[in-house]
């Protein structure tokens, strides 16, 4: 019982932390927020980074998925088999906290946290690493996740704002 206790107390704690909005002018992005979202969209968004991966040698898999519905997928012929599992594991961090799986990671090394035993979350299906962002619209709420992986983690999430930045949001 005071496990449980210390763990929702934890979690409480952790809420502010997880829930702040995106930060602009050189401090991390925690999601992108748009004022509308379509799959012609995600397609276009997609093919940015894609191409910016391509401009500087980078391999990279890159996901946008309206939360259980995939609708942008490229995979670089270079990567792993197992690469669409590594972006599925992100999206499910970045939908479960509703923030960037960067900023899930930051927050739980600081915190002293796990996934799995702060909030139950199994490995197998969750992994905070960077390279996920949640994409909201304006008055409606989170809509999707963009997700890349392939380079290291800060970079597979740098790669998404590099791109996206400016043009998109």
């Amino acid at each position: 019982m005071k496990k449980t206790l210390l763990v929702l107390l934890l979690w409480l704690v952790t809420i502010p932390t997880l829930a702040q909005p995106k930060i602009e002018n050189g401090e991390m992005v925690k999601i992108i927020e748009l004022e509308k979202f379509s799959n012609s969209l995600a397609l276009e968004m997609g093919l940015t980074i894609v191409k910016l991966a391509k401009s500087r040698n980078q391999h990279i898999g890159i996901e946008i998925s309206r939360l259980n519905q995939t609708i942008f997928l490229s995979i670089d012929d270079s990567l792993p088999m197992d690469k669409h599992n590594w972006l599925r594991r992100k999206a499910n961090v970045a939908k479960q906290f509703e923030e960037s799986s960067l900023s899930v990671k930051n927050d739980l090394k600081e915190g002293n946290m796990t996934l799995e035993k702060t909030f139950g979350l199994d490995e197998k299906d969750f992994l905070a690493k960077g390279g996920s962002i949640p994409i909201f619209v304006k008055g409606v709420g989170m809509v999707a996740t963009i997700t890349v992986s392939g380079l290291h983690d800060e970079e597979d999430h740098k790669i998404i704002i590099d791109a996206l930045q400016g043009k998109y949001f």
